[in-house]
C-alpha cells in the first residue's frame, strides 16, 4: 500500500527552522549534500526528482489557486508519483517545487515510539532541508533513513500514521510560506490518504492560527476503513514487515482477535490474545503506542470516530482489477471497496466525497501500485469544486487556470472559485482556451443569486463585464458536456476589475409606492429580473421582465411585512427595501 524566486528572508527563515503553535522549533538536520538528489538503493544509485533552481532572471507565479502535495503510501517513495507529475510538466507546464525529506524512525528503535523532532534527544523523526521553492506541487518522501539518505532500512514508510500526519503538519506550513498561498491541496496514495486526514481531523496538527488550510482531499486506493492485504501470501514476496506501526494501524480486522484496527476504529493499546492479536509473532506488532505519545495502555479514539470538517472538497480513485473471467472485481487487489469509498466511513458528510474508478482491464492481481501513475483518474479527482461553499479562493487581475473534467456523479462540470471586491468595480470575465462543446458563465453574490444572464462560450472563448459593489462573490464555470479528453487542455481565465460610478445604470430609478398594498411601479431602468426576499433571506418569487422601462411587480399575495427586492438587468443589480401593508 501504499518550481517568483524567494525573498531573502523568507529563504534565510526556511532553512534556519519553523515556528508553530506549539513553540515547538523544527530544527532540520544535517546531512550530505548528494543526499538530497540521489537515492541510494543497494548497490545501485538512482537520481531523484529535483526542482530547476530560480535564478533572478526567472520568475515564477503559479496559474493554479492553490499548490498541491502529493503523499504516497506504505513501503513507498514520493517517486511513485513521477509518472503523473512529469506528464503535467509536459502538458500543463507545471513547476515542481521540492520535496519534504522525513525519517520517521530516526533512532532507529521499532519498540519505542514518539513524535519528537531532531534533536531532542530519541526523537523519531527527522526533517531534512531540500531545495524548496514556489511550485504548483510538491512531494513527501518517508523513504529516508536517520542519516538523511533516501532509500530507508529502518521502516521509516511503515512507521505509524500518527508520525505521518505531525510531517504533513511541518510540510503545509512549509508549502503555505514559499508559495504565499493560504491553502493547500492534498493528494494521498494508499496510506497517503490516511497521513493526509491523520493531519487534517486532529487540531493539534494544524498551523498556528488552528486551522488546517486543506482545500481538498484526494485519495487514490486508500483503505478508509483499513487492508488485510498483509494477511495474503502474496505479502510474503514484499519488503513489509507484519510487526511495523503501519501495518498495525492498516488492518481492517486484526487476524486472530477480530477486532478492528484500534487506529482506525478504537480501542485499547494492549496486545494480549483478545487485543491487537493478528499474528504468531511475538508480539505482535513492534509496539502498541498508536498515538505515538509514550503512554501505553490508552483507549484510542479511531480516526473513522472522530469529526472532520466538512468544508473541504473529498475525492476518491478507486481502483478494481479484472478476475480471470472478464468481469471487474471490487477491489484494486490490495483494498477492496468499500474500504476505499471515503463515504463509507465519513458518514453524514455535507459535500459527499466524489468517486471515480479506475480498472486497467488486464490486471488479475492488483492495480493499486498502479493508481499514482494515472493522470486521467487523477485530475478529474483534483477537478475544481463543484459547490460555491467549497469554492477555490482567486484574486481578480490575475490569471489562473482550471479544468474540465467528466465529473461523477453528475453530467455537467461545474466549477466554483470565491473572489472579494472592496470597491464599486467593473469586473470583466475572460476565459480562453475552451476545448469542451457548451460552457457558460455566471457571477452570484455571496448568497449565490446570480448577477447578470449566464454568458455562454463563442468557440473557445467567454467575455462578459458585471458592476459589482463591494463583497464576497462566486465565478460558476459550467461545462454542460465534458468528455475524457477535455483535460488535457486547461482553460484560462481571469477578472479584470476597474473602478467605476456606483450604481450608474439606476441613477434615475425609481420605485413607489413605499409601503405598497398591491403594485409596485418601477420605472426609468431597464430590467430584466426581480427577486423577491425575506428579511431572513427566503426566497418568495422571482419575476422576469421585457426589458421596457417601466415595469410593475404585483405583490398583493404577500402577507404584510418588510421584503427585499433584488433587481437586475445584464450589467448590475440592485437591492431595494419594501413595506408591504
Amino acid at each position: 500500500m501504499n518550481k517568483i524566486t524567494l525573498f531573502a528572508s523568507f529563504a534565510l527563515m526556511f532553512i534556519s527552522s519553523i515556528v508553530f503553535s506549539q513553540n515547538e522549533r523544527i530544527e532540520f538536520k544535517p546531512r550530505s549534500a548528494d543526499f538530497e538528489y540521489f537515492e541510494y538503493r543497494n548497490d545501485s544509485i538512482f537520481s531523484l526528482k529535483t526542482p530547476i533552481q530560480n535564478t533572478t532572471s526567472r520568475v515564477f507565479e503559479s496559474k493554479l489557486p492553490y499548490p498541491i502535495i502529493f503523499i504516497h503510501g506504505l513501503n513507498s517513495s514520493s517517486e511513485t508519483w513521477n509518472t503523473s507529475t512529469d506528464y503535467y510538466d509536459t502538458q500543463y507546464g507545471f513547476t515542481f517545487g521540492g520535496r519534504f525529506d522525513f525519517c520517521l524512525n530516526a533512532d532507529n528503535n521499532n519498540t519505542t515510539t514518539n513524535k519528537n523532532f531532531y534533536p531532542t534527544a530519541g526523537a523519531d523523526i527527522a526533517a531534512f532541508e531540500s531545495l524548496v521553492q514556489n511550485g504548483d506541487y510538491y512531494y513527501v518522501n518517508f523513504n529516508v533513513n536517520p542519516n538523511g539518505a533516501v532509500g530507508t532500512t529502518v521502516l521509516s514508510n511503515q512507521s505509524a500514521i500518527a508520525k505521518q500526519g505531525t510531517a504533513v503538519r511541518v510540510a503545509v506550513q512549509r508549502v503555505m510560506e514559499v508559495t504565499g498561498k493560504d491553502k493547500v491541496i492534498l493528494v494521498g496514495h494508499s496510506m497517503g490518504g490516511l497521513a493526509s486526514r491523520e493531519y487534517i481531523q486532529n487540531s493539534y496538527n494544524w498551523q498556528s492560527d488552528n486551522q488546517h488550510h486543506v482545500a481538498k482531499l484526494l485519495t487514490l486506493g486508500t483503505p478508509h476503513g483499513g487492508s488485510n492485504a498483509s494477511d495474503n501470501p502474496i505479502a510474503f514476496f514484499t519488503s513489509v514487515s507484519p510487526q511495523s506501526e503501519a501495518i498495525r494501524d492498516l488492518k481492517t480486522t486484526y487476524y486472530y482477535s477480530g477486532e478492528g484496527s484500534h487506529f482506525l476504529f478504537g480501542g485499547l493499546e494492549v496486545q494480549n490474545s483478545a487485543s491487537m492479536n493478528d499474528n504468531s509473532n511475538s508480539p505482535d506488532f513492534f509496539n502498541s503506542d498508536i498515538n505515538c505519545n509514550g503512554i501505553l495502555g490508552e483507549n484510542i479514539q479511531g480516526l473513522n470516530q472522530k469529526p472532520i470538517d466538512n468544508l473541504i472538497d473529498f475525492s476518491c480513485v478507486i481502483g478494481r482489477i479484472t478476475n480471470a473471467f472478464g468481469s471487474n472485481v471490487t477491489t484494486d487487489g490490495v483494498v477492496p471497496e468499500p474500504s476505499s469509498n471515503m463515504n463509507t466511513y465519513l458518514t453524514g458528510l455535507t459535500y459527499p466525497a466524489k468517486l471515480f474508478y479506475f480498472n486497467s482491464g488486464y490486471d488479475l492481481i492488483e492495480n493499486h501500485t498502479e493508481l499514482p501513475g494515472y493522470p486521467y483518474q487523477m485530475m478529474q479527482g483534483l477537478d475544481e469544486p463543484n459547490f460555491k461553499e467549497l469554492a477555490y479562493g482567486i484574486q481578480t487581475n490575475k490569471n489562473y487556470i482550471g479544468y474540465t473534467t467528466v465529473q461523477n456523479p453528475t453530467g455537467a462540470d461545474n466549477d466554483y472559485f470565491k473572489f472579494t471586491v472592496t470597491d464599486n468595480v467593473n469586473a470583466i470575465v475572460n476565459v480562453s482556451s475552451i476545448v469542451t462543446s457548451a460552457m457558460n458563465g455566471t457571477i452570484l453574490n455571496s448568497a449565490g443569486t446570480a448577477v447578470g444572464a449566464s454568458q455562454n462560450n463563442s468557440g473557445a472563448t467567454i467575455s462578459f463585464t458585471r458592476t459589482l459593489a463591494p463583497g464576497d462573490y462566486y465565478l460558476k464555470l459550467t461545462s454542460t458536456n465534458p468528455t475524457n479528453t477535455n483535460y488535457t487542455t486547461p482553460y484560462q481565465f481571469n477578472i479584470t476589475t476597474t473602478l467605476s460610478a456606483d450604481d450608474t445604470s439606476f441613477e434615475s430609478f425609481v420605485f413607489y409606492p413605499n409601503p405598497v398594498k398591491d403594485i409596485l411601479n418601477l420605472e426609468n431602468i431597464t430590467l430584466s429580473k426581480a427577486t423577491v426576499y425575506s428579511v431572513l433571506g427566503q426566497l418568495i418569487e422571482t419575476k422576469t421582465f421585457e426589458n421596457a422601462t417601466s415595469n410593475t411587480l404585483d405583490l398583493s399575495s404577500l402577507e404584510s411585512g418588510i421584503y427585499l427586492i433584488v433587481l437586475e438587468n445584464d450589467s448590475q443589480q440592485k437591492t431595494i427595501k419594501v413595506i408591504k401593508e
